[in-house]
């Protein structure tokens, strides 16, 4: 089970992703812009950051940015339905784009092979 941390403005979209990664057994806080996502950062720390580009208040890009500087271990999701916003969070801090529509498996997919080699990473490093 791991602490997932989802940023995502739109409510319907928020709440599915959330149902998705807790029927998987996650632990999930989801807040709806970068800025609430920095606050929830603050009360512990996540294994891994799935969030949405385009955004009210906090967008995306500043957000990412700011998760790579604080988190500079943890892995990043970034979503969005433009090919050339996730291009462009991939060169500020993500570790991956996922372009919008995606599918439930193709999600859980992308979280669990980042998981699996942000895991792989912690046991080389404590070896």
């Amino acid at each position: 089970m791991a602490h997932i941390l989802l940023v995502e403005d739109d409510l319907d979209l928020r709440e599915m992703l959330k149902a998705i990664l807790a029927d998987e057994g996650h632990h999930v806080v989801d807040v709806s812009d970068g800025q609430a996502a920095l606050t929830a950062i603050r009360g512990g720390q996540p294994d891994l950051i799935v969030s949405d580009i385009i955004m009210d208040g906090m967008e995306g890009f500043a957000a990412i940015m700011a998760f790579r500087k604080l988190l500079p271990e943890t892995p990043i999701i970034a979503m969005s339905g433009n090919e050339l916003y996730l291009s462009n969070s991939e060169k500020l801090g993500a570790d991956l784009g996922l372009l919008k529509p995606f599918t439930r498996a193709n999600f859980l997919s992308e979280i669990n092979a980042l998981l699996d080699a942000s895991e792989r990473q912690l046991l080389t490093a404590g070896a």
